[in-house]
């Protein structure tokens, strides 16, 4: 009888363990960020930004955010103009909490956004993912622009 005793509580041990990891495992995939926070994790560019024939660059890493302009000068090395902000609870906006000294700066407050796989638009400009297509495209314009 104690082996069927021992037996029983091994099968016992053994559901109870597969019911925990499978317990885990639900609540690991479900403690996900339910904003979405993550899935624009990235780097995205727009040119021309702000009227001027600057890039403008936008990293996003979870709901922080920066924004970078270059001129032909500084490009990848210092940015000209630097601001940082965060996404607000269902990414609908950007809450900019620091600006950059650039007087040319539009970056305070609050602006919309709306998002697809391969771009962010802010008030209406498209910043287009680094990897993309566009993304490639547009820096490899700018690189060329800025060699002349």
């Amino acid at each position: 009888m104690r082996i069927s005793t021992a037996r029983t509580t091994r099968a016992k041990m053994t559901v109870s363990i597969a019911a925990l990891a499978a317990g885990s495992l639900i609540l690991t995939a479900c403690s996900g960020s339910s904003d979405g926070a993550g899935k624009l994790d990235g780097t995205y560019y727009v040119k021309d930004i702000n009227g001027t024939s600057d890039l403008g660059q936008l990293v996003v890493k979870g709901n922080s955010v920066s924004h970078h302009e270059y001129n032909c000068d500084g490009v990848y090395e210092k940015p000209s103009v630097t601001s940082t902000g965060e996404f607000n609870k269902d990414q609908s906006q950007i809450i900019w909490t620091v600006a950059g000294d650039d007087t040319r700066n539009e970056r305070t407050g609050s602006e919309s956004i709306a998002t697809s796989e391969t771009s962010i638009s802010i008030s209406g400009s498209a910043y287009v993912r680094d990897n993309s297509d566009a993304g490639k495209a547009l820096l490899d314009g700018f690189k060329t622009k800025c060699k002349k």
